[in-house]
């Protein structure tokens, strides 16, 4: 069975000042509080500062912009979610499991969390920038070197055609899983997330042999 590396976000290593750990804490706890009163695209920067009782210049320190505390807020589920997914694969590689049978897996589990926390994944996709695009941070980016890693070994296994290509199989593959499409498929469509995460693994499935 071919080994997976799998693409890891690294942890916060520059330590806080207590002043500045408090106040990210408090900003942190205040946008929860508000978001969840109010839903999260209802509340905007100004007023979590005037709630948290700091003023924006504090605030914009710790946090360029609201996309980047809803990643601040996401963070620990999200590294909860990797642990999982990465736990989970070297269970199914000792069980013998193939690669298109993880791949449904996986996008079965990504299409849920990703919908989980959907207003905060909106938020964190409007950020728009390249760099932010590219930055394994992004949950979506993340799902997308994971899928990408594990298309390689399955291409590799000889599961896949070898012509593949897998850049654009792997971008067309994470594409409804995008926030922003999530939630036009979601709100607009009404397509429920068993529909999503089984059109998906059909698509997977029909690349297998």
């Amino acid at each position: 069975m071919l080994s997976l590396e799998l693409p890891i976000i690294p942890p916060e290593e520059r330590p806080e000042r207590k002043d500045a750990a408090e106040n990210r804490h408090l900003i942190l706890a205040t946008a929860s509080r508000l978001f969840e009163q109010k839903g999260v695209e209802n509340v905007c920067m100004s007023e979590i500062a005037k709630a948290a009782g700091v003023g924006k210049g504090t605030l914009y320190r710790r946090f360029s912009g609201k996309g980047d505390l809803c990643l601040a807020l996401l963070d620990s589920e999200l590294m909860r979610f990797q642990d999982t997914v990465l736990n989970t694969f070297r269970q199914q590689t000792a069980d013998g499991l193939t690669g298109c049978q993880r791949l449904n897996w996986f996008i079965d589990h990504a299409v849920h969390f990703t919908d989980t926390h959907l207003s905060l994944m909106v938020e964190i996709s409007d950020v728009g920038s390249d760099q932010a695009v590219q930055d394994i941070n992004q949950p979506h980016f993340w799902m997308e070197m994971t899928v990408k890693a594990l298309l390689q070994q399955i291409k590799d296994g000889g599961e896949l055609s070898a012509d593949l290509d897998l850049d654009y199989v792997t971008s067309a593959l994470l594409s409804p899983l995008d926030a922003r499409i999530m939630k036009a498929h979601r709100v607009n469509r009404g397509f429920s997330t068993t529909q999503i995460s089984q059109g998906l693994q059909s698509l997977i499935n029909s690349l297998c042999h």
